[in-house]
């Protein structure tokens, strides 16, 4: 009892350390994971140094951590940094009267024209606010004068909508039902129920009448979308600037970011030293004080070090590739102010499955075309996106993996988006891992249960020692109920020796009858013997 006491006790502690433990190591996932990647990324280049330097592993550890700041680090360092820097300038450019112009071009080029836009927006606004307040049941003032400046403006519309049909033939919208419910408003008293019936009416006849006049559902959606209000384009800059805020700022935010991001770094870089030099011995010290059986855990350091190399690998390589592929695009089409921020999007964006680079390369065509007017650039960006760009995530990973990656692109996707929920953007890469980890621990459980034999479960034979079989139990049970009978004890056994499992008897043989054994010769007289000695 003191002994299992004791036992509580530690495994109490344990807990409490290793909830201390995750706390005070939590800030430092981030780099001690993709240190662990890039070890098992760069494996293959230590152990030829490590040949090379005839076995001493803290100089081939060093000599590999050098090459991999100096030909990975440095370059994404330097593409994140020019960046930062187009981004910047991109911002200082999005002002509000250059936005204007661009979507009055724009619209103008797609004939997503809202006509008469001032009088629209000037009744749409104030039968929205009175509509707003009546359901709100709030008491309407609503006076004469903005009615009948209502109607003037209503005025205008129709005599436009005449002269369109005079050149065109045909009537865009009509405006008579709204013109005649707002002058029922105007007639009735304020706060009456005609008051309020010639406003809801009022409201309705507009909405249909805006529909109409831009050309039906689809189109109105269309045109809507297009035509934002100053106040929503000053809202969306605002948002941008707040978003980009601690990066694009180059103040005191900026200054916390990048100290966080060099520590980050610094510990990144001394994690992947000693997972190079000190590796083996790490793993066999995760063996000693695992509670798991040593197969277990090789096979799941097995199963990290496959998965890395085959999706982590892939996905890596590949987005590096799309990356490089739309940068060349982007500087051909004319874009040379802004290839490494594309770049560097292409590069993030590719590692979400099915989007991929197509998320960035599609929106860049539509802006050379609606934007800039660049039609052949525009066309011919999106044929080398097509065809170049995307094709190449068709060519590298293929030629990675090697049939080894078996996650479904569905549970690829789904781990991508959740982990970068979970976890911000290194869960694109941590969200797969745990899908793949999860898959190799529920075939170890599977592997474990088939393996395990029934009668060895303890839920199945009753917490105690091996079921006997069905005859012995009978043979055993049929002393203890003649000597309840006769009113004695039943006999002791004079001996108890473990027998041998026999062979299964032939076909011809009898089964075996009282105790379990058999002797060929004399089968009645033996269970009858035994009965009378057992009697006596």
């Amino acid at each position: 009892m003191a002994r299992f006491v004791s036992f509580l006790i530690l495994v109490g502690i344990l807990i409490f350390l290793t909830i201390i433990f995750y706390q005070v190591m939590s800030g430092f996932f981030v780099p001690l994971f993709v240190a662990a990647l890039l070890g098992v990324v760069v494996q293959p280049l230590y152990r030829w140094i490590l040949a090379q330097c005839r076995g001493y592993r803290y100089v081939a550890a060093g000599i590999t951590t050098g090459l991999v700041a100096l030909i990975v680090l440095l370059p994404i360092g330097v593409v994140i940094a020019t960046a930062s820097l187009e981004g910047l300038s991109l911002v200082d450019q999005l002002q509000l009267a250059n936005v204007r112009t661009k979507l009055d071009e724009l619209r103008r080029d797609l004939g997503l024209q809202i006509p008469r836009e001032e009088d629209v927006r000037t009744i749409e606004a104030k039968l929205t606010r009175w509509r707003n307040l009546q359901l709100k049941g709030e008491s309407l003032d609503i006076k004469s004068e903005e009615v009948n400046n209502l109607l003037q403006r209503v005025d205008e519309l129709e005599k436009w909508i005449k002269e369109q049909q005079q050149q065109t033939g045909f009537a865009r919208a009509d405006v008579s039902a709204l013109k005649a419910n707002l002058e029922a408003l105007h007639k009735a008293e304020t706060g009456s129920v005609e008051a309020d019936n010639a406003l809801q009416t009022a409201a309705a006849e507009f909405r249909e009448f805006k529909r109409n006049l831009l050309g039906g559902t689809y189109k109105a959606w269309l045109a809507e979308w297009a035509n934002p209000t100053d106040e929503q384009v000053e809202q969306l800059r605002r948002t941008i600037m707040t978003t980009a805020g601690p990066v694009l700022s180059l103040g005191g935010d900026t200054i916390v970011l990048i100290v966080k991001l060099i520590a980050g770094l610094l510990i990144m870089m001394v994690a992947l030293f000693f997972m190079l030099a000190e590796g083996a011995r790490m793993l066999d010290g995760l063996v000693r004080v695992s509670p798991l059986n040593e197969q277990h855990v090789r096979e799941l350091v097995a199963e990290f070090d496959r998965a890395c190399r085959a999706i982590v690998s892939a996905t890596l390589l590949s987005a590096l590739a799309q990356g490089v592929l739309a940068g060349v695009g982007f500087y051909v089409c004319g874009l040379r102010g802004s290839v490494a921020l594309l770049m560097l999007l292409t590069m993030v964006l590719a590692l979400v499955p099915f989007t991929g680079a197509a998320a960035v390369w599609i929106p860049v065509s539509l802006y050379l075309y609606f934007y800039q007017g660049a039609t052949w650039a525009a066309v011919g960006l999106a044929i080398y996106g097509a065809i170049i760009i995307s094709g190449a995530d068709n060519v590298i990973k293929p030629l990675v993996l090697h049939g080894q990656s078996n996650l479904h692109p569905l549970l690829a996707l789904l781990s991508v988006i959740g982990g970068i929920k979970a976890l911000g953007p290194v869960g694109i890469l941590v969200g797969p891992m745990v899908v793949v980890f999860l898959q190799v621990l529920m075939r170890l459980v599977h592997r474990e249960l088939s393996q395990m034999d029934r009668s060895n479960w303890m839920f199945w034979r009753g917490f105690g020692g091996a079921e006997p079989p069905p005859a012995a139990a009978a043979a055993a049970a049929a002393p203890a109920a003649a000597a309840a009978s006769t009113g004695a004890a039943p006999a002791e056994p004079a001996t108890t020796k473990t027998v041998p499992p026999a062979p299964p008897p032939a076909a011809s043989t009898p089964p075996a009858d009282g105790n379990g054994h058999h002797q060929p010769g004399q089968p009645g007289k033996q269970h009858q013997h035994h009965g009378k000695k057992r009697r006596r």
